[in-house]
Formats: C-alpha cells, structure tokens, sequence
C-alpha cells in the first residue's frame, strides 16, 4: 500500500522533487527501520549475553556441587574399606576438601538470581544435605572408634540412600539448566531471525541504500551468530566437562553428539559414532542377567516409556567389557511440541555397586572362615522362628564349641588357630545339606541352622560331626593336635520363645555337654533340668557383674563370742556377703555362691568384699574401732590361686588406714590344703603386716592334723556338723575335745560354729573352747546397723 502512494505523489509532482519526496520517504523509513531493528538487535544481544552468562555460572555451580557430592561419598566408602591409616588419613582430607567445594559452590549459587523452581530444588537439596550429613559423620565416627562393620553397614542402609537423595536433587537442578539452554538457544534464533526479515524487507524498498543496509545487516547478524556460536561452545564446553556420559540423538534415533565421557565408555568417537544408532555401537540391559537389549532412545521417541530419574542399567560395550550405570533419558522438542530428538545421561557407577556388594559380603560374613557371622545367622533363625509359627515346620539349632582349641593357640600361635578354624569350617560344611545355615558366631564358637529337621536327625548329624572330629587330625609344624567339640542341640519350634531365648539355650546346652566330659553333644528337651540349672547360675553370673559394678552387695556381720575363761578377750565380728535383690529384698550367699565359684567370679566377688570392709571400717572413729575387736574376712580358693590377689590385699590395707591386727582372713580347711603353697605364702604375707588367720571349717578333712602344723594360723574354728550335737553325742564331743586340745598345744586359738543351743554353749565352755558363733550367741545383722547400734555413732557404708 505504501509503494502506491508514493507513485501517485511522483505523478502530482515534478520527478526531481518526487524523487526527492520518495528518497527522503525511502529514507526516513529505511532510517526507521533501521533504527528499530538495531534497537531489537541490541536488546536481545545485551538479554543474551546477560542471560548467557547467568546461566553459565548456573551450570558451571551446580556440575562442581555434583562432582563434589558424589566424590564424598567414594571417600565415605574408602574410608570403611582401607585399612592402612595413611590411605584413610588421605581419604578424610580428600572427604572434607570435597565438603567445602560443595559448600562454596553453593553459596555462589545461592548469590545468583534463581527461579523460584531453582530456589525450590536447592531448598530441598539443603534439606536432603541437612539430613545425609549427619548420617556421613556418624560413618566417620564409627571408623575413627574401630567399628568398620558398624560403619559399612551404616553407609549401606543410610548414608548412601541420602546422599542419592541430594544428587537427585542436584540431577534434577542440571536438566532445568538443559532446559534453560534450549530456550536460549530458540530465543537467540527466533531473534535472529525477526532481525533478518527488517534488514530484508530495509534492503527491498531501496536499491540505492542497499549496501549500507546490507553492511549494517551482516554486522548485526555476525554479531548475533557470533553470540549464538559462544554459547554453542560454552554448552558444548560444558557438556565435555561433566564426569558423566552424554549422548545426544536426532528426532530419528541417530546420533548426533557424544561427550568424550560417553566415547571412553563406549569405544567410539563422536565421529564414528555420528549417524549411528545407539544400539548399533552398545547394548542397554536392565538387569546382568538378561540378554535383552533396552532401546532407550527408540522408547523415549515413541513415548513407550519415561527415564526421568536415575534407574540401574548394565552397558555392554562389543560383547567384552560391560558397566553398570545409572541411566535418564530425556526427549527433547521443537518449538511447536514436536519431538527433535533424545538425550541420554549415565554415570558409571560399577565401582560404587562393587563397593556396596563388598560391603554387604564383610557385613554378613566372617572374613576368616567365609561362613555367615552371627547377625547374619541370626537373621536366618528368625526367619525360621516366624516359619515355624506360620506352617508349623520344625528347624535344630545346633551350638558348636571347639575343645581344645586353646591348646592350639597357645603351642602353636594364633596363625595355626585361624588355619585351624579354615579347615575345621570346611570339615563342617561338606557334612551338612546344602539348605543348611553354618555360621561362625564366636572366636571358637559355630552355630549350625538345620532346616526342617527333627530333634533325632539333628542327633543323628552331631554324631555325624563328632565321629568327624575323631579322624581329624591337626598337624602344624611337625605338631598333631586332637581337637574335640562340644554341641548343644535343640529343637525350633512355635513354641521355642524367641530369638534370644533360643540361642541362650542352645549356649547352655552346649556347656553342659563341655562340662559333661566335652566331644559330646547334649540334647535339650522340655523340662531339662540340668539346662535350667545352669540357666539359673548363668543369671546368677549376670546379677553377681551388676552386683559388684552397681554396688547392690550388701555386708552382713555376725558376732564371735568369748567363752568360759576366755570372757575377757574382745570379741570378734565375721563379715559376710548378701546381695540385695530387685525388690529390695535380700538373698543369702548360698543361693549365689555356687555360680560365682563355678564360674571363677569368687577373685572379684572377694576384692569386693576386702574393699568394702575396709571402708566401712575406715569411717569409724579410732577409738571406737579400738575397742571393738577384730574383723573377719572369708576369702576363697580361687582368690589363693590369683597371683595379683595378695598385691591387692596389701595396697588396701595400706590405704585404708585401718589396723592390720583388727583383720583376720578365714579360709576353709579344704581350699587352704588343695592350694596348701598358696595359703601357706598368702597366710605369712598377711601375719608379716600385723592380720590374723583363722582355717575355717577343720575337721572336716580327712588329713587335718597333718597339714595343720604347715600352717601358722591364728585360729581354728571348728566345723559346726561336729559342735552342733555335742551335748547329745559323745563321739562329736571327742572330736570337739581332741580338736580343741591339739590346736590349743600348737598355741592356737580355737572358734566353735553353729552355736545354736545354751546346751551347746555349756558344754562348749566345759571343753575349754575359746570363742563360739552361733544363733544361740547372735545372729547375723546388716553391718552398717551393728557398727552404729555399738558405737551409738552414724556409720556410713563408703564403697
């Protein structure tokens, strides 16, 4: 329309000024066009570059808080592998050097202008971050304090987990800056191509202007090409820079781009590989044990399926080498929604997944023997509790301590104990089924898990077992050894209690079967009382550790009284042992004794004792203590045989400050004659510093005279099943009589026990015994309370 009106203004006119008029009009509107298209062109130049270079950094920061992230969780697993503490030094500088990279990436980006979708990803990459760093340095920790298993099984089921959860985050972060990259690239060409069409349509109103408008068009336009060819290298740039594969497709499948990543991966250069199908140069399978081919690509295009998040995928590269990766797969489209192609990302995580089946393998096996550990096996006995519950389905544990083993140990070195071990491990499992459980549980201890199998085949195996280890043969270094093994068998059941309560019973089981005269097996059945007595003292173990750990003992003391002629000499005061119960009751030394003799706890259970004693005593004025005699102490055979026993009485009795002569040890006749050079040694040692003896018990060996005049004790006190009868039985009173009249010759002082009567009292006194102890005299009373009713002072019990 424009063109007609200048034709009709040339005829009106005279041509000069016509064509002056359509010149000038020509001119103003090529200088119009002009203008505005240098307007646009500058507008989008100054948009691009500032966009381009925003999100540039964006990309840039947010690859380093990637690379950085997943480089700390490779030194978090090196950490729990390495043993050698340089290795795991280097490790823990690289893991925190990583942290900080991450840290400052981040702030950097948080320092840019973000979306409010890039503020939501990095809020929520914090928040994940928040949580997985904790879990890290619990890992951490547990490496410094030794507790490699704890660690690696802690970063297996958590640390891990988390960490994936913030590279998610991060992953998702990287593909909103791809996305951004192809709205700047479409914009820069949809303003390049706005600038052509004004310079087009400039250049068709006029031939004569057509060069300046042609040089002020391609000075714009290189301008433009020049920007868009920047930001074409910087994302190509960007794309080599990543530590993960990049493969780019045609809107037919082919390809058109590979980051030097994906070419390492998978043999081709980007030039081979261009025009090529994916399939064509390697194979996707989602698991290594199918030969399926995954054709991510032609998927993806056909809108079969969608990889929008990291999913596990195994590569395989010409039929030799193969990769385990995490594979997201995006499609990519035109302005108008059309597909334009394919991207495929994956990251080589083969030696993350080793690393994680490594560490599931040293979770769940011993790594000397290869057999299961005991989480692992006890993991397999709850499963079969549960079955047994659900189907009724009955399973044998069987609880296997080596004999011997010790032995081996000590002759011939720890090496030829753990080569012990291999080979009885391998005697073990070539006679049991292949659906059987065989674990090592313990130092010398193996448990075995017998799958639907009755209590007589369980019987039946042992034995099997058993006559095994009788041909067993271990030669070490021209050493033979014969080791045995002990084995507790019982059956699982619905009704076997749970899993704690199975394994304890099969434990004591297996004692008993090594008290029974070891290499032998002892089956327990409903109502075995030899079990549950050991039970009981096994408990009795467990409160007597809490007993001396807790202070829950209690010291009782009983009076020892002058007798007849001997009423002026000070009385004595015996100090026995009771233990407080949960209710608050008290139990008696009778009920608890047994089991800490039967398990050697009598040298703690007797240091205990001496200290407590000593402290009591210790809070006492030194004048009331003065006058209230001497204090006797029991000490047992075990505490003889403890070389560090003496040592410790010593140290006590000097630091305690009280009197060595108000303190006399009492040991029974029996334990002082089976350990006589040890009774003999602690019984001088104790007189050199000022204590008393007394031989508890006597008469009632069948040697006591003989081994009486080796002993310088201070005291006999006559065993009570002679004193009680003496006032109806003559032949107990002769052995009172004969006893008393012996020790007095030897110049020692004599005690009667279990005075129980008057009658027995008299007739003791008849005899000239010198002390009597009994209930006919006092009975025993807290210790703290006789010491303060005496003293008419308040004791404190000081332990």
């Amino acid at each position: 329309m424009l063109p007609k009106k200048l034709h009709a203004l040339y005829a009106r006119n005279t041509p000069d000024y016509a064509l002056g008029l359509g010149f000038a009009a020509i001119l103003v509107l090529m200088l119009f066009l002009t203008a505005v298209g240098l307007v646009q062109l500058e507008a989008s130049q100054k948009r691009l570059e500032g966009i381009v270079g925003d999100h540039l950094a964006k990309v840039s920061l947010a690859t380093r808080m990637y690379t950085s992230a997943r480089e700390r969780t490779i030194s978090l697993q090196q950490l729990t592998i390495l043993s050698d503490p340089f290795e795991r030094d280097e490790q823990w500088i690289r893991f925190l050097s990583k942290a900080g990279e991450f840290v400052q990436a981040r702030e950097a980006l948080l320092a840019l202008p973000l979306t409010a979708e890039e503020e939501v990803l990095l809020k929520r990459q914090g928040e994940l971050t928040g949580i997985a760093v904790p879990i890290q340095e619990r890992v951490v920790n547990l490496v410094s304090a030794g507790s490699i298993v704890e660690a690696q099984r802690l970063l297996v089921d958590e640390a891990i987990p988390a960490q994936d959860r913030v590279l998610e985050q991060l992953s998702a972060l990287y593909q909103l800056q791809e996305r951004k990259t192809q709205q700047i690239v479409d914009q820069a060409t949809r303003d390049n191509r706005e600038a052509r069409l004004q310079v087009t349509l400039l250049a068709a109103v006029t031939v004569g202007l057509a060069l300046f408008v042609a040089v002020t068009v391609v000075r714009y336009s290189r301008r433009a090409d020049s920007a868009l060819r920047r930001e074409k290298e910087r994302a190509q740039v960007t794309l080599h820079s990543l530590s993960d594969a990049v493969i780019r497709a045609d809107a037919n499948g082919r390809i058109e781009y590979m980051n030097p990543v994906a070419a390492r991966l998978t043999g081709w250069t980007n030039v081979q590989a261009h025009g090529k199908y994916p399939k064509d140069i390697f194979n996707i399978v989602r698991d290594s044990v199918c030969d399926t081919q995954f054709d991510a690509v032609e998927k993806i295009l056909t809108g079969e399926e969608s990889i929008s998040g990291p999913v596990d995928f195994v590569i395989s590269v010409q039929e030799t080498t193969q990769y385990c990766i995490e594979l997201i797969a995006t499609c990519i489209h035109d302005d108008l929604g059309n597909v334009a192609g394919t991207v495929l990302v994956f990251r080589d995580v083969t030696e993350i997944r080793a690393l994680s089946r490594e560490l599931v393998y040293h979770a769940t096996h011993d790594p000397l023997t290869g057999l299961y550990n005991r989480r692992e096996f006890e993991r397999h006995l709850q499963e079969a509790l549960l079955d047994a519950r659900a189907s009724g389905v009955e399973y044998a544990l069987c609880y296997l301590d080596l004999d011997m083993f010790k032995v081996v140990n000590d002759t011939c070195g720890h090496v030829a104990g753990d080569e012990l071990l291999k080979q009885i491990s391998l005697m073990f499992r070539q006679r049991l089924r292949k659906e059987d459980i065989l674990a090592r549980i313990g130092g010398d201890e193996f448990a075995i898990l017998l799958r639907r199998c009755t209590l007589e085949r369980a019987e039946a195996i042992s034995e099997l077992i058993h006559g095994a280890m009788k041909d067993f043969r271990f030669v070490w270094e021209e050493k033979t050894v014969d080791v045995g093994v002990s084995i507790g068998v019982m059956r699982v059941a619905a009704d076997s209690g749970d899993l704690k309560d199975v394994i304890r019973i099969a434990d004591v089981a297996c004692r008993v079967a090594k008290e029974g005269g070891r290499n032998r097996t002892h089956l327990f059945r409903p109502n075995d009382l030899t079990v549950t007595r050991r039970e009981r003292e096994i408990d009795w173990v467990q409160r007597i550790g809490r007993a001396v750990n807790e202070n829950q003992f209690v010291l009782y003391g009983q009076w020892i009284r002058p007798l007849g002629r001997s009423g002026q000499r000070l009385s004595h005061c015996e100090v026995l042992l009771h233990l407080r119960d949960e209710s608050g009751g008290v139990v008696t030394p009778a009920s608890f004794l047994p089991a800490a003799e039967r398990y050697q706890l009598m040298p703690v259970v007797d240091r205990w004792v001496v200290h407590a004693t000593l402290a009591t005593l210790r809070e006492l004025p030194a004048a009331a203590l003065r006058s209230l005699g001497c204090f006797n102490i029991n000490l047992s055979g075990q505490s003889l045989c403890d070389p560090d026993f003496l040592a410790y009485v010593l140290s006590e009795l000097r630091t305690s400050g009280v009197s060595p002569e108000q303190i006399c040890f009492e040991v029974t006749e029996t334990e002082a004659v089976s350990n006589l050079s040890n009774a003999i040694t602690l019984i001088e040692r104790v007189k050199e510093v000022g204590c008393r003896f007394a031989l508890d018990d006597f008469g009632s060996g069948m040697s006591s005279f003989s081994y009486l005049k080796n002993m310088p004790v201070d005291y006999l006190k006559i065993d009570g099943s002679f004193v009680r009868n003496i006032a109806d039985d003559k032949i107990d009173l002769a052995m009172v009589s004969s006893i008393n009249q012996v020790a007095h010759i030897m110049g020692i002082e004599t005690i009667a026990e279990y005075v129980e009567s008057d009658a027995v009292r008299v007739a003791l006194e008849a005899l000239g015994v010198d002390y009597g102890q009994g209930f006919a005299l006092a009975r025993p009373m807290p210790l703290e309370v006789l010491l303060r009713e005496l003293c008419a002072l308040p004791v404190r019990l000081s332990i």
